[in-house]
């Protein structure tokens, strides 16, 4: 199953992984207008694929299951 995050929850788990990232808000909101990622609306907000949104930054989600960190 797929994880579906807002903007504001997929950068707070970001930051989870790498507290000193350059992704901001508008950056992943952007990447939802471009149709960069996997997404839908819910009246104004955007849910984001956040499982979608690692792979496009080319996070290996299968290390990060399994808690292991490069």
């Amino acid at each position: 199953m797929c994880k579906i995050r807002t903007i504001q929850q997929c950068l707070t788990e970001l930051k989870l992984l790498d507290s000193n990232t350059a992704v901001t808000e508008n950056f992943i909101r952007s990447l939802c207008k471009t149709n960069k990622i996997k997404f839908f609306k819910s009246n104004s907000k955007y849910l984001v694929n956040y499982d979608d949104f690692l792979r496009y930054l080319g996070v290996n989600i299968s290390d990060e299951i399994n808690g292991s960190k490069q």
